[in-house]
């Protein structure tokens, strides 16, 4: 349906009042279905600025590289992706298995860390990246640290928003965890096909909330509650505490301030353990900062890219 499609963009100018008010960069968008390295399809897009573009792969040059959290897929990212564009960064955005247009293993084992990790090598792999900057949003932080402990030497730098390094507090005690794993094995157990794989819609200006129903309903059907479960059980069996001083790589760590989901301190925390990174707290901002707030943190992901080291905090 997808594979190896290429959509063209010229580029937009418009003057109001005799000033320059928008443009708007000519680029083109790659579409791709790629298989992963056990067999399931890889549903991912790679935007590169037309002037940069040599070839049909994106660059041998590090690029960004967008992972989604649970239950989204890669239009969370369309307005800073838009945004960056316009400054002629190229980046890559890819479905996770079991989201939007990626397929939806029904093999518990296809949920399990090592393949989300392998999936985004595997998407570089064939788009002959070596390095890449790599930018994860919850669940996608999770994967994005994982991959940093096993692929120090395809990471240029680390981009973290809103993400955990454990599980909530109340899963530290045993017959909490037990009881968590094993709903999330049975209501995998015996949940449905997704009704109707694709992307979710994100109007622009809409002010997303960390909680919404009718936003998790729609997404379940999108994706799968088996999806959703074993994923999420990936969170419960989380510990990354003692990994996360081994990560070498330059780190932005960014947050919301009222992020209900995993609250600054988690954030902060992942900050002091990963030495020199860099630790941002978006004012009023909540869990889902990379929609509610597009141009401060584009702002912070631009000004990332082009500076070569930082150690210092701010709100």
């Amino acid at each position: 349906m997808f594979a190896d499609a290429w959509l063209y963009s010229r580029t937009d100018v418009w003057i109001v009042n005799g000033e320059l008010t928008g443009v708007i960069v000519s680029y083109r968008m790659h579409i791709m279905i790629h298989q992963s390295k056990d067999g399931y399809k890889l549903y991912y897009e790679t935007t590169v600025p037309t002037d940069s573009i040599a070839s049909k792969k994106t660059s041998d040059k590090p690029v960004l590289f967008f992972i989604h959290g649970m239950g989204g897929d890669v239009d969370a990212w369309q307005y800073i992706r838009d945004e960056l564009l316009k400054k002629g960064v190229p980046s890559i955005a890819m479905d996770l298995r079991g989201h939007g247009y990626s397929d939806h293993p029904r093999s518990f084992s296809a949920y399990k860390m090592d393949h989300f990790v392998e999936d985004v090598s595997a998407v570089m792999e064939k788009e002959g990246v070596k390095k890449v900057i790599l930018v994860g949003h919850c669940y996608g932080v999770v994967i994005a640290m994982h991959f940093a402990a096993k692929y120090p030497e395809k990471l240029e730098k680390l981009i973290l928003i809103s993400g955990t390094y454990r599980p909530p507090v109340y899963l530290s005690w045993k017959i909490m965890k037990v009881l968590a794993n094993g709903i999330a094995n049975l209501g995998a157990f015996i949940s449905p096909k997704p009704y109707k794989p694709g992307h979710s819609k994100y109007p622009k200006g809409k002010f997303h909330k960390d909680y919404e129903f009718v936003g998790l309903v729609k997404t379940i059907s999108r994706n799968s509650l088996r999806s959703y479960l074993l994923g999420t059980k990936e969170i419960v069996n989380l510990d990354l505490e003692s990994a996360l001083s081994g990560i070498k790589t330059p780190t932005l760590v960014m947050v919301g301030e009222k992020d209900s989901i995993f609250p600054v301190h988690i954030s902060k925390k992942i900050h002091e353990n990963i030495a020199g990174s860099k630790f941002e707290i978006i004012d009023g901002g909540n869990h889902v900062i990379v929609l509610n707030n597009v141009d401060k943190v584009s702002k912070l992901i631009y000004e990332f890219l082009i500076v070569s080291s930082h150690n210092s905090v701010s709100t």
